[in-house]
């Protein structure tokens, strides 16, 4: 089996959420059958929900990452766009962060989901049709709950 590209995929933290529960899950399921590369990156150090079968590492290691980089909030996405080494640059929708309160700073919410520098994919089509109506934005793609066959395919053919 070909390797493909390296994937990294930027979270909050790794601890007891819907998020961690099926991004840990989805990949060490597909590694079962697959020689890809997968690095996930947290800001904030907690333990695990589940054990992960691939690398773990701080977000300030993002600078060296070479691959397909994919951010899962608006935090990590601003994080992200200011790195100059991914190869692409994806921001999977997993939260409507915007309805509550630490997300009401339109101009700063905004800036994750405007660039041209990144692809958008919504969690969910009902996510598609909330970000459309808040950011006026397209959206092309949608995966559900982290389905990473998906999310590679789209990645892919993107």
């Amino acid at each position: 089996m070909q390797k493909s590209k390296q994937i990294g995929i930027i979270v909050d933290d790794l601890s007891a959420s819907q998020l961690s529960y099926y991004l840990i899950k989805n990949i060490n399921e597909y590694l079962e059958d697959s020689l890809d590369d997968f690095v996930v990156f947290f800001e904030n150090a907690m333990s695990s929900i589940i054990a992960p079968e691939f690398s773990v590492m701080a977000i300030n290691e993002i600078w060296n990452f070479e691959g397909v980089l994919v951010s899962t909030s608006i935090s990590s996405t601003l994080s992200m766009l200011k790195s100059s080494s991914p190869e692409r640059k994806v921001f999977y929708v997993w939260d409507l962060e915007w309805l509550r309160q630490h997300g009401k700073e339109f101009e700063n919410t905004i800036k994750a989901f405007a660039s041209n520098d990144i692809t958008l994919i919504a969690r969910s089509q009902e996510h598609a049709l909330a970000i459309e109506n808040y950011c006026n934005v397209k959206m092309e793609h949608v995966v559900e709950n982290f389905n990473i066959k998906k999310l590679i395919r789209t990645i892919n053919n993107e």
